[in-house]
Parts: C-alpha cells; sequence; structure tokens
C-alpha cells in the first residue's frame, strides 16, 4: 500500500530550504545543551538527595547544584522555540499529522513541564522544609522529565515513518497513537538519556568552579565527582551508540559506515572527539568541555542526516517553492547573535570562579 502522506502547506519558504535546515539544527543544538543538563541533572541531584542521608557532601551538592535548576528550566524551554519552529516550516505535513496522532500525549507535555519546573523551583527553595521529602520531590521531577523526554522521542520518530500514518489512524484511536516501537526508538532514547548525564556531570564539575571561595573543599570534591559522572556515562554511551546505530535500517546504517563519505567522517569525528573529551576532562576541563560540545554539535549534525535519510523516499524539502523574506531573516539573525552574545556574557561572569567574581564586582 502506498503511504498517504499529507500534502506540504502550499505557503512558499520564506528562505531556501538549506538555510532552514541548516537553522533548524544550530538552534537545537543551542536548546540541547541546557536541555542535557536539566535532565541529567535532575537524575544526579535525585541520587545525591538520597545519599546525602548519610553523606554530608552530597547534601551540601543538592543545595548547591539546585541553584542552577531553575535558570537552566528557562533556558531549555525558550531555546527549544526555535528549533521546534524551523521543524514545524520545514516539516510542518509530518511533524503536525504525528503531533495529532499522539495528541494527548503531546498536549500533556505543556502541563508536564509546569510540573517539572515547579518541583525544581520547590526542591531548590524547600530543601530544609522538606525535610527528608525533599529526594522524592527531584525523584519525581526527574521522572517527569523523563516522560517528557520520551514523549518528544516518540513523536520525533513516528514523523520519520509516514508510511505507518495510516495505518495506525485505522488501528488505534486518534490521540493516542505512539506509532511502532522497535529496536532503534529504544536506543535513540536510552542514548539522550545517557547522554544527558554525561553533559550534566561535565556540567556539574564546571558549575563547581563558582564555588571555590565559599567550599573550596566541596567545589574540589564535586568536580572529580561530576569528571566521573562524565567519563562514566560517556563509556556507556559509546556502546549505547553502537547499538542505535546498529538498529538503524541497513540503507540508513550503511550511510555511516562508508556509504557516505561525509556521514561517516562526521561519525567517527564525534566519537574521536568524546574520546579526546575522556582523557582531558579530569586535567583541563576547558579542553574537556570544549571537545563536549564539538561532539555534541556534530551528533546533532548526524541526528539531522539521519532524518533526511528516513524520509528522502517520500519527501524533499529542496523540492518547496520559496519567496525569500530577507528582511525579517536578517533581522532574525541581527536579534539572535545578539542575544547569544548576552547569554554568553552571563554565563561567563556566572562561572568565574567565585574570589575573581568577587574581585570584578569590587573592580566595577
Amino acid at each position: 500500500m502506498n503511504p498517504v502522506i499529507p500534502a506540504p502547506v502550499p505557503v512558499p519558504l520564506p528562505a531556501p530550504a538549506w538555510l532552514l535546515q541548516f537553522l533548524l539544527v544550530f538552534t537545537f543544538i543551542l536548546h540541547v545543551l541546557p536541555m542535557n543538563f536539566l535532565l541529567g541533572g535532575t537524575v544526579i541531584l535525585t541520587l545525591s538527595g538520597f545519599l546525602g542521608c548519610k553523606r554530608s557532601r552530597h547534601r551540601e551538592l543538592a543545595v548547591r547544584a539546585a541553584r542552577a535548576l531553575p535558570p537552566v528550566v528557562a533556558f531549555t524551554i525558550t531555546l527549544g522555540v526555535a528549533p521546534l519552529l524551523f521543524l514545524q516550516l520545514v516539516y510542518g505535513q509530518l511533524f503536525y499529522t504525528s503531533s495529532v496522532l499522539m495528541a494527548w500525549f503531546w498536549l500533556a507535555v505543556v502541563f508536564l513541564v509546569l510540573i517539572g519546573y515547579y518541583g525544581v523551583y520547590w526542591f531548590n527553595m524547600q530543601q530544609d522544609e522538606l525535610g527528608p521529602r525533599a529526594r522524592w520531590v527531584m525523584l519525581g521531577t526527574a521522572l517527569v522529565f523523563v516522560l517528557v523526554a520520551l514523549i518528544f522521542s516518540r513523536n520525533m520518530s513516528f514523523m520519520l515513518r509516514p508510511e505507518e500514518f495510516y495505518a495506525s489512524f485505522l488501528k488505534h484511536k486518534v490521540g493516542l497513537i505512539v506509532g511502532p516501537v522497535g529496536a532503534a526508538d529504544i536506543a535513540r532514547l536510552l542514548h539522550f538519556i545517557v547522554g544527558s548525564l554525561a553533559v550534566a556531570g561535565l556540567g556539574l564539575a564546571i558549575l563547581s568552579r563558582t564555588w571555590s571561595r565559599e567550599a573550596p573543599d566541596l567545589a574540589v570534591w564535586a568536580r572529580r565527582y561530576g569528571v566521573k559522572w562524565f567519563m562514566g556515562a560517556t563509556a556507556v554511551q559509546i556502546f549505547v551508540g553502537l547499538w542505535f546505530l546498529t538498529s538503524l535500517p541497513v540503507g540508513i546504517r550503511h550511510l555511516f559506515l562508508g556509504g557516505d563519505a561525509l556521514a561517516t567522517a562526521i561519525l567517527v569525528a564525534a566519537i574521536a572527539l568524546a574520546l579526546v573529551a575522556m582523557m582531558t576532562a579530569l586535567r583541563n576541563l576547558a579542553l574537556g568541555g570544549a571537545c563536549l560540545v564539538g561532539t555534541l554539535v556534530l551528533m546533532a549534525v548526524i541526528r539531522h542526516l539521519v532524518r533526511v535519510a528516513y524520509l528522502r523516499p517520500y519527501f524533499d524539502p529542496r523540492a518547496l517553492p520559496v519567496e525569500g523574506q530577507w528582511v525579517v531573516f536578517t533581522l532574525f539573525a541581527l536579534l539572535l547573535v545578539a542575544g547569544l552574545a548576552t547569554v554568553g556574557w552571563m554565563l561567563w561572569k556566572f562561572f568565574l570562579p567565585g574570589s575573581a567574581r568577587a574581585a570584578s564586582g569590587q573592580a566595577g
């Protein structure tokens, strides 16, 4: 049976498809950094909350690290808007169809994020009042964000299989359809969760620099603790990534195993950067962090190449009509650069070691 795929919206694209796809990947990279720190951070803080019953360092770590989570949630949500809009613009007829078929789950994301946002604030501001219940609050919050990740993963996977749309529509009740779940879908979700633990671990190590003045002993211990999370999760991630790769359809898997020189080179470079990050993170956080960011950038590109390969038999955005709106795009680009510069300056000031930040404040 031929797949039933909705026709694209009969409105020209405001820019060439390649530019919109570039912006989709670029803005997704901006989103994925705080998103990974948020998901992995809630998991690590959950464990620290339970270990804190008997270990004072874990208890103090939970108190201090929790202060970073509310702004991270805000960054995650705000930076997630742009890639979602570009996704709808380029792949709208596929994304909207999968979203409608799983509508109740997709709509639940809004409420789940609100619950998770509240849980982060509750844990951060009332740990003393909550007492032993604080760790259960963080556990519930972590589970909420894992559920959000599961829903997003299902929608992003389902939209890549338009041949399943009509069959799923006939067999199941619209609004409760999550599409077929295979080994690749499970590996994809696990790949994201394990990766978030690695990002959060290294993020925690970098965050500990801000405690070097008020709690130097904790800062040294937290740095090593975070790097251990990063190295352990990255080691596991290599095996999960291989599972994900081998679970892809043969034609798509072949692209990354020599079938396409560029795709293969990107995969090899991503693995190499991850290994370099593991070898250097403990001695040089800056280099380890840079290698991690580079790995995430390449993984985002690989994610897009997989999407293009899945959809190639059904849909090619380059075939869509284009009517450039360059004034709007120029304004968008200027605001994006200004916004990134502002956020970069804020993060630089925030992650200065405590003594350097105090001196900077006195000089001002």
